[in-house]
């Protein structure tokens, strides 16, 4: 049986990946670096860097620089969804773009497929919203942790 997945945006994947690993390490009160976090999730660092970028000045996360700085979750880990972090990079997206092309809707009547993408674009949306990163906190005490044990230079600071 052919299983799709809600896609989003790389940007939005990486984000949510990045999360989930501060999310299971909050417990410890220890941070992760981007380079700890890329390797922990098998993830490209200057991405990962870009999107923590976003995050801090969006509130979702703490950086420090320097000696055993990185990054951490800024606020319990039940109090973000993944909707939250998404919408970070999503929510400039035109949803009502028609896979009919333009001239559809928006401009006349809607085409055969609206209805049921806008059923699903708001069942997701839902979806997401009930879903938060305690969840993450969950999977790492399950067995399922983040690798940190990636060699990281003395002095290479959050980013």
């Amino acid at each position: 049986m052919l299983r799709l997945m809600f896609g989003y945006g790389k940007m939005s994947a990486c984000a949510v990946a990045a999360m989930s690993a501060l999310a299971e390490i909050q417990p410890e009160g220890t941070r992760l670096n981007s380079l700890q976090i890329a390797n922990s999730r098998n993830l490209s660092q200057p991405l990962v860097a870009k999107v923590l970028t976003v995050l801090s000045q969006a509130g979702f996360v703490n950086g420090t620089r320097g000696p055993g700085g990185g990054y951490q979750l800024a606020r319990p880990a039940a109090e973000i969804t993944v909707f939250d972090i998404v919408e970070q990079f999503e929510g400039h997206r035109d949803v009502s773009a028609c896979p009919f092309g333009p001239g559809w809707c928006g401009v006349g009547e809607p085409c055969p497929m609206h209805d049921t993408l806008m059923a699903l674009s708001d069942s997701t949306a839902e979806t997401l919203k009930k879903l938060d990163f305690a969840s993450f906190t969950k999977h790492a005490q399950s067995g399922h942790q983040t690798r940190t044990d990636s060699k990281v230079p003395s002095g290479s600071g959050n980013s």
